[in-house]
């Protein structure tokens, strides 16, 4: 099973707010963005196509399917909670600091930590191991891309900011069922920052 990971493309966010589970507009041009990835996807007639329930990742898998995806909430970006939509440097700094120390386990005022979200993306990962699928496209956040890509190479969450996520980036999984045994083929693939491209297949 090839498992292709898509962060959706670049928000209009000129305020710098805060934003996790909330809607928020794509910039002008993202359909530009939308051609190179169907460009740079070799899909088999057995895909099937998963994605984050927020606008700016439905309108990519609307377009990269057909019209025929489906939704799991699972794939949702990190809940900010009470710091949603808001400026980040309006974030009281009593709760900014200990996240900024602690990103993986400090919970987020009425919202959730790194690993509530990595837990909800792993017990997805491996719903997803059971399907008769020869490809699966899922186009979700960074912050589940950085949880996959985490899992599957043992990788401490506290360091999966090391891992680079651009938007409309492409990360490629390769997962054979028997044996169980999952390979990151390459990371980061997208048509601004090849050169950040990490490609682990050789």
């Amino acid at each position: 099973m090839n498992i292709y990971l898509i962060r959706h493309s670049a928000v209009y966010n000129p305020n710098k707010l805060c934003y996790g589970q909330s809607e928020i507009p794509l910039e002008e041009n993202f359909t530009a963005d939308f051609d190179w990835i169907k460009e740079h996807l070799n899909l088999s007639p057995k895909t099937l196509f998963y994605s984050s329930p927020f606008r700016r990742c439905t309108k990519m898998a609307s377009f990269l399917s057909d019209h025929d995806f489906i939704i799991d909430k699972r794939l949702s970006e990190l809940n900010f909670g009470d710091w949603e939509m808001k400026p980040w440097d309006k974030i009281p700094k009593e709760e900014l600091d200990p996240w900024m120390l602690d990103f993986v386990n400090y919970t987020v005022p009425n919202g959730e930590n790194f690993l509530d979200l990595a837990e909800r993306a792993i017990q997805f990962f491996e719903d997803l191991i059971g399907i008769d699928a020869e490809d699966v496209v899922i186009i979700t956040h960074a912050g589940i891309i950085r949880s996959f890509a985490s899992y599957i190479l043992d990788f401490p969450l506290e360091r999966a900011f090391n891992l680079q996520i651009d938007y409309s980036s492409i990360s490629k999984i390769q997962f054979d069922i028997e044996p169980e045994d999952g390979r990151i083929s390459y990371l980061n693939l997208s048509n601004q920052s090849k050169v950040k491209t990490i490609n682990l297949s050789e």
